[in-house]
């Protein structure tokens, strides 16, 4: 399920640990006003647990026991009343589809939108709220009650897509590819070349180069992505897989998620699509965005069907 190794790598390098509990403390601070504090402490709690559990070498299996005790004596994911667990609900639920709906609104084309990855679909109500005919896919049906009405077809395999050629405007993938195993993305990009025109593609990304339109000053507004942007590539990749890591299996509650942290830079992200029937048309640098509670090095990448078939 996860590249056990990587995390507990993550865990012994002091410079990942530091940065990750900087992007978490200045992700939840604007959600927990009054509870300073005790977000710092949850945080702090939570992390050295982890940390701990890689003191004398790196070791798999403690990791896992660590992360179960994180979930169920720190963030106690068992108990919805818990403070933190009200808030990254109302988080989840309200606040970041209508960011997110706010982000793609101006990009999708077209009006059918198939929210790919859709989870709990609750990016796919406010996308349908905005007037979009969506559909919605995943590898398991766990959408909440207000999703349930949207179209869907279930993956059986991580390969399947269960809509027809042609059928599709614009697909969202929204923090999904790095999800992905490698060789599977390779049948289901091809496949989504026949069934979309356009790409939306949201993704955890390292190794930007300063040529990147919008760059220069989303580093001048943005301190966690300057500071980022300045560790070698190894680091920041490390950084990404913790970040991944904590924010589904710890904030989450998710453990059981498949992660294989296959993280790519702007450009081999251009390559990939390229080799699979997609042109990235534009590169648009998100970065470490003020208003999520989890923030990562992000980028958008606007893809269009290579042949411009028209649908």
């Amino acid at each position: 399920m996860h590249d056990i190794e990587r995390i507990c790598q993550c865990l012994q390098n002091i410079d990942v640990i530091s940065f990750v509990r900087d992007s978490l403390i200045t992700g939840y601070g604007p959600y927990f006003p009054t509870k300073a504090r005790q977000m710092q402490i949850l945080v702090d709690q939570a992390l050295e647990r982890l940390v701990e559990s890689q003191r004398a070498g790196i070791d798999g299996n403690r990791m896992v026991e660590a992360t179960t005790e994180v979930i169920r004596e720190i963030y106690h994911k068992e108990d919805p009343g818990f403070w933190f667990n009200q808030v990254y609900h109302h988080y989840k639920t309200e606040i970041k589809p209508r960011t997110d709906v706010e982000q793609l609104g101006p990009l999708i084309r077209g009006q059918r939108v198939l929210d790919y990855g859709c989870g709990s679909g609750y990016l796919s109500v406010q996308l349908e709220q905005s007037g979009f005919q969506v559909f919605t896919t995943d590898v398991l049906d766990y959408r909440y009650a207000e999703a349930k009405h949207l179209p869907f077809t279930q993956m059986h395999s991580p390969t399947e897509i269960g809509y027809p050629e042609n059928s599709i405007d614009t697909t969202i993938l929204q923090a999904v590819l790095h999800h992905i195993d490698t060789l599977d993305l390779g049948v289901i990009l091809p496949h989504l070349a026949k069934i979309t025109q356009r790409l939306l593609i949201k993704e955890d990304s390292y190794g930007l180069s300063s040529g990147m339109p919008g760059l220069d000053r989303k580093i001048a507004q943005q301190p966690l992505l300057a500071r980022f942007l300045d560790f070698p590539q190894p680091i920041q990749f490390q950084i990404l897989v913790l970040i991944d890591y904590y924010s589904n299996a710890v904030a989450q509650g998710i453990p059981e998620m498949h992660m294989p942290f296959n993280f790519r830079t702007p450009d081999e992200w251009q390559q990939v699509l390229a080799a699979n029937g997609f042109t990235v048309e534009r590169t648009i640098v998100a970065g470490f965005e003020p208003g999520r509670m989890h923030q990562s090095c992000h980028i958008w990448l606007v893809c269009e069907c290579a042949d411009h078939k028209l649908h």
